[in-house]
């Protein structure tokens, strides 16, 4: 077995223990911590797997929230093109050798896996964008009612001088508005299609303010200041956690760089590690304890505010 072919077969193997191993405990805790009925995930949290929810309509609420435009089938179909990509290139990498079909079939399998990862990582960053923006619109809804507007007359200006994503969320409030839904639908139907809590404290207070009278300005005020100062909390708990998040990634890539340079060094005696039943089953086996400590590693340094 060449050197290249006995590597492929290290990283085939490796990769595709952690993968499994990763992806095990992350099902597992989607099925064992789920949020109860109203909690409302933050961004940056780990939401619940499309296809933990209920299949195609859960999914396509995922993409929306994700700001891409395909329907759940076409996102699956082009998801898995792109895996059979990914192990194709192995496999030739691999000279279709028994490294190379592990290396690629392992690669292709986490590639498909890793289709709920990419959708809540492009989900989080437009929430987060969302959220950015929110805080400012509160403030500029505040000042105009000040001015004498009306609430529907700040959703306006908001879709006039804002961009994407708030934009285009807030102009999907306006259509509703337009066509005779009530502002109370209208604003419960919002907190709905974006969970944020910080939109479901402004919407409920919205509501409530309607139902029982009060001072808009002063409400809009209150609850854009505490937003601003949750938001301020979570990134300066992401700074103190940033030296936890970094023993995370040490912790998984440190074993792999440390396995090639010593491979390289002295491969006939790391190379049992490849070539013996038992030298495989400690692979295996330190690949799995490796993605549960990363994954645990995670789970610890992830507060939620």
């Amino acid at each position: 077995m060449s050197l290249a072919t006995q590597l492929l077969l290290f990283v085939g193997l490796f990769g595709l223990v952690f993968g499994a191993a990763w992806f095990a405990l992350r099902a597992w805790q989607s099925h064992h911590e789920r949020p109860g009925a109203g909690a409302t995930p933050q961004a940056g949290a780990t939401p619940a797997r499309p296809s933990d929810q209920g299949g195609e309509q859960a999914l396509a609420k995922h993409l929306r929230q994700a700001g891409l435009d395909l329907t759940p089938q076409t996102f699956r179909q082009r998801w898995l093109l792109a895996s059979l990509g990914v192990a194709a290139v192995g496999f030739l990498m691999g000279g279709l050798t028994p490294g190379g079909v592990l290396f690629g079939g392992g690669l292709g399998m986490v590639t498909w896996r890793s289709r709920h990862a990419y959708l809540e990582m492009r989900r989080n960053q437009r929430l987060a964008e969302f959220l950015d923006q929110f805080t400012d619109a509160l403030s500029m809804m505040a000042n105009g009612v000040k001015s004498g507007q009306t609430v529907l007359q700040t959703f306006e200006s908001i879709a006039t001088d804002f961009s994407d994503p708030i934009r285009g969320e807030v102009t999907e409030v306006l259509q509703e508005l337009r066509m005779g839904v009530p502002l109370d639908v209208a604003l419960a139907a919002w907190a709905e299609r974006i969970p944020l809590e910080e939109l479901e404290i402004a919407t409920t207070a919205l509501i409530v303010q309607r139902q029982t009278g009060g001072n808009v300005a002063e409400i809009l005020d209150t609850v854009a200041e505490t937003i601003r100062q949750r938001n301020k909390l979570q990134k300066q708990i992401r700074t103190l956690t940033t030296q936890g998040r970094m023993s995370g990634w040490v912790l998984a890539l440190l074993p792999v760089g440390l396995f090639v340079a010593m491979f390289l060094i002295a491969p006939d005696r790391t190379g049992l590690l490849l070539s013996h039943p038992i030298g495989m089953l400690m692979t295996a086996l330190g690949a799995g304890m490796i993605a549960a400590g990363a994954y645990f590693i995670k789970r610890i340094v992830t507060i939620e505010v």
